[in-house]
């Protein structure tokens, strides 16, 4: 009883009805028919009988309240009852049975969501209702079904995480250097960054920071962290060396060691890259007189049609959800270019082929006027890496030792550091419990 408790005290239910009918300016829509087809066929509005859904996320509280809004004006007979992740953890959830209809989490999360059980094959799903897959933009079916050994769609992305590469106007407009522009190399980045990382009044600029995670788990070069076949570390080669030489050489330059620093509150750093930050950088700019600007993610000199592997976050329905039906035709709906383009609006980078949710990305942003939003749209999807169950661990390792202080502070040489990395993933695999 004092599990359940918790549980209804973590968990809360809201009712979606005429208030948030009355709050919604978004009508019509149509789950079943894909963006730019005329094949699938449009499925009934609504359910006949009111039902309740559970539904589990790590959402943030904004998009939340979105996506509630636009589910009230499709289905006025669902009640959504909503369980936040930082308030219910996967392990309690598993612990009370209260399993939920369907999920929203952040692709990082996706084998502990395996792991407790909480995804299945969409497959028959999607043949049910017709759902065309060709509504995605070209490369994310790949990315999706990189992790499933069997083909399965495990879980449907939602939105693309893009990078671009965000610059302070500011630190080059005092230091009369060039702005970065599209279509830059990481090599011209670099040499760009020498001119901007400096001391200045006793102030430190680094002329380039980058966010470890987009960069290096779903990194351009498509490289492995784990060989599927093995099941063991595929990181001490030539191509990770190559990577960890261009991007790891960043933090070699001159007043560009790394620190941890924010982009949008410190304006010390000249250029920055990471998942989408826009929203943040446009509040910062409001409240700080941020001069900022974004291009194009910059890429390898001998690899110019690399693009990042896909990054976004993503819907799935557990084995057990007790309405895997009506969990489906929510998700397909909120796949549909009516919501594709409601959060378009709001700076949420489209993954359906949709040329009315592109043309207006960002439209309801304040002070996106004359910035290089189109930047956004540019960054293809690049062919996945195979993804094992392992990966975490390998990431983890990397991010401490072939990004840590040994390698930064050249401690240690990169042959040295790759070998070490591959020592420590291989140790920490051995060491798991085997099913």
């Amino acid at each position: 009883m004092a599990k359940m408790r918790r549980w209804y005290r973590a968990g809360y239910v809201l009712t979606i009805g005429a208030a948030l009918l009355a709050a919604c300016s978004q009508n019509g829509g149509d789950p079943g028919k894909a963006a730019g087809s005329e094949t699938a066929p449009a499925p009934e509005t609504g359910f006949p009988e009111p039902v309740t859904l559970h539904y589990y996320t790590n959402d943030n509280t904004k998009w939340l309240e979105i996506e509630q809004k636009l589910i009230a004006s499709k289905f006025p007979n669902v009640t959504l009852k909503v369980t936040l992740e930082k308030e219910q953890k996967m392990d309690q959830l598993a612990a009370v049975g209260e399993i939920p209809d369907f999920l929203s989490f952040s692709l990082g999360s996706f084998w502990d969501l395996k792991n407790y059980a909480l995804v299945s094959d969409m497959t028959p799903l999607m043949k049910k209702y017709k759902f065309d897959e060709s509504r995605f933009i070209p490369g994310v079916m790949d990315g999706v079904r990189s992790y499933s050994d069997r083909g399965e769609v495990l879980l449907l992305p939602f939105e693309l995480n893009s990078n671009v590469l965000f610059y302070n106007k500011g630190i080059f407009d005092k230091f009369g250097v060039t702005y970065p522009q599209d279509g830059m190399t990481w090599e011209q980045i670099s040499e760009l960054a020498r001119k901007v990382s400096r001391i200045e009044g006793g102030t430190e600029y680094k002329g380039f920071m980058f966010q470890h995670q987009n960069l290096v788990w779903k990194n351009q070069l498509g490289l492995p962290f784990v060989d599927p076949k093995t099941n063991k570390a595929a990181i001490n080669t030539s191509e990770w060396k190559k990577w960890l030489d261009v991007m790891g050489g960043f933090y070699f330059l001159p007043n560009n060691d790394y620190k941890s620093l924010t982009f949008y509150k410190e304006q010390t750093i000249a250029m920055w890259t990471g998942p989408n930050i826009v929203s943040s950088v446009v509040e910062a700019a409001a409240s700080n007189g941020l001069n900022w600007d974004v291009t194009t993610l910059p890429q390898f000199a001998d690899n110019p049609s690399g693009g990042t592997q896909m990054i976004a976050p993503f819907y799935a329905i557990p084995p057990t959800s007790k309405h895997k039906d009506e969990a489906f035709r929510l998700i397909a709906y909120l796949l549909s270019e009516e919501v594709q383009v409601a959060k378009a609006r709001q700076g949420k980078v489209p993954i359906v082929n949709s040329p009315a949710a592109t043309q207006v990305y960002a439209a309801d942003l304040p002070g996106v006027a004359g910035k290089n939003m189109g930047a956004f749209l540019k960054d293809k999807i690049g062919k996945p890496a195979v993804v094992t169950p392992y990966d975490g661990i390998a990431k983890d390792v990397f991010y401490k030792t072939a990004l840590g202080k040994d390698f930064y502070t050249r401690a240690k040489d990169v042959n040295t550091i790759l070998r070490e990395t591959e020592e420590e993933i291989n140790r920490k695999i051995a060491e798991m419990p085997r099913k």
